[in-house]
């Protein structure tokens, strides 16, 4: 078996498998799903939900679709492909946004923290566009390359939208981890640990699925360089549907949480069975908290 043929069939194999991943996920959270999620508002967080968690099956059916079948008698595929990266970038803003939401809750909903989020977002998807437009339009396909779009596999200019990725990544971590030790260094909250715990743990999937790529794409033979398109997808779907999971059945499970965007204002803790008569859990995050102010 040449080596192209070992590239092509080894990327075929990780986008089936994110395939399979995504499917056994959604069955075993569409429980989850039901109670937490249907019949709520339809609010922008909902909408970001279902944006990331459905799209994200569209993008990977398209893939496995790509990397399985035999489009060897298509003339051109360059519908099909740019519908499935619209598909990828939609999914993978989506499931950001979730982590937007999540970073803007975390810092007790400050709007100059929004803002400066959205701008930084909106200049990471501009330039990793642009970028990526003018690096392939210098490059110009070799004598005798395949042109159709239609072969399983993709040029090394994905790498500068993962590092766009990856920056992003690492502002959101920065600030994450600032405001745990800064802010809620004494806090008891369940539901404050679970925001760091899962966005920590999520961030640092999605920068390792990301540098992988960026490996991939620059070093490995052209017949590789789809091997982590899918499961990066699914990394990215997988886990901010479950972030939104736990936030939203950890809120159910506190005595006093307001708002449906699982704001941190005002959160009071029930005294839990395992203090004593002399201890009190009540944590009341506010912003006239003088132990407690925000820096924004």
């Amino acid at each position: 078996m040449s080596a192209i043929n070992t590239g092509l069939q080894t990327a075929q194999y990780f986008t089936v498998g994110a395939m399979a991943v995504a499917i056994f996920d959604y069955c075993l959270t569409i429980t989850q799903e039901v109670q937490l999620i249907w019949g709520r508002k339809w609010n922008v967080m909902r909408v970001t939900f279902t944006l990331a968690r459905y799209v994200t099956f569209i993008g990977a059916a398209m893939t496995t679709f790509a990397a399985v079948a035999d489009r060897s008698k298509y003339t051109s595929c360059s519908t099909f492909n740019s519908v499935s990266s619209a598909s990828h970038m939609i999914s993978i803003i989506a499931a950001e946004g979730l982590l937007i939401f999540r970073t803007f809750a975390f810092w007790q909903q400050s709007k100059k923290v929004l803002v400066w989020l959205l701008l930084l977002a909106a200049i990471c998807i501009a330039g990793s566009v642009g970028v990526t437009k003018a690096v392939n339009s210098l490059n110009h396909p070799a004598p005798g390359a395949n042109t159709t779009g239609c072969v399983f596999e993709s040029g090394n200019t994905s790498a500068i939208q993962y590092g766009f990725l990856i920056l992003f990544e690492l502002v959101l971590i920065i600030l994450n981890v600032y405001k745990r030790f800064h802010f809620y260094q004494d806090s008891r909250s369940r539901l404050v640990a679970i925001l760091y715990r899962d966005g920590l743990v999520y961030m640092t999937c999605i920068i390792i699925a990301s540098v992988a790529n960026i490996f991939i794409d620059v070093f490995a033979p052209a017949a590789y360089t789809n091997i982590m398109d899918g499961p990066q997808l699914v990394i990215h779907g997988v886990l901010a549907s479950r972030i939104l999971f736990n936030l939203r059945e950890s809120r159910e499970s506190e005595s006093a949480i307001i708002g449906r965007i699982i704001p941190l204002a005002h959160i009071h803790h029930t005294p839990s069975p395992s203090t004593t008569s002399g201890e009190s859990t009540l944590i009341n995050i506010q912003h006239n908290d003088h132990r407690a102010k925000d820096p924004c």
